[in-house]
């Protein structure tokens, strides 16, 4: 491969041809390529004449199959002008969702304001904590029947403060949230 570095001796002339084909931005890694593929498919004998001149022709075929190639490739993405995509694409209203969003879990904290605080510690406990029925009864010693009902009550009492709101928020009709 003593060969490549003679070859590499002239990169400046090839990133000349490379900007003559009208390629500016990507010169760099069309000479790059070339190297790559030289290394890997050409031999001393293509790429050097007999006097161990550079072959520029060949050189200069190479780079040109390059650019062509990256043209060809180009051309199969289908550029659209982002105007003509705006009014297609449906617009999103994350401030509505977020507004009602906050609505639920604040009328949820008002629900849950208004109870008693034996069944507002034992709701928050079970919610907040992510234990189970079974673990907050081996460590509060309240039996398991009477933490099910709480926690059944409690959710009851939610679903008829803020089921229909809910409702409306997985059918997203925002609006209807108040």
């Amino acid at each position: 491969m003593n060969w490549l570095k003679k070859v590499a001796e002239l990169h400046e002339d090839y990133l000349r041809m490379v900007k003559s084909f009208g390629e500016e931005f990507l010169a760099e890694d069309i000479v790059q390529e070339m190297y790559i593929k030289l290394s890997k498919y050409a031999d001393a004998d293509k790429v050097l004449r007999k006097n161990g001149q550079i072959n520029k022709s060949y050189i200069f075929l190479t780079l040109r199959c390059l650019y062509y190639d990256l043209q060809k490739e180009r051309n199969k993405i289908e550029k659209v002008d982002i105007e003509e995509i705006k009014p297609i694409g449906v617009t999103y209203d994350y401030i509505n969702e977020h507004e009602a969003y906050s609505a639920i879990i604040e009328k949820i904290e008002e629900e849950t304001e208004s109870w008693h605080w034996y069944d507002k510690m034992l709701y928050e406990l079970y919610r907040d904590s992510g234990k189970s029925m079974r673990d907050i009864s081996a460590e509060t010693r309240i039996s398991v029947s009477s933490i099910y009902q709480t926690i059944k009550y409690c959710k009851k009492q939610i679903k008829n403060k803020v089921g229909e709101d809910y409702e409306d928020y997985k059918n997203e009709e925002y609006e209807l949230i108040k």
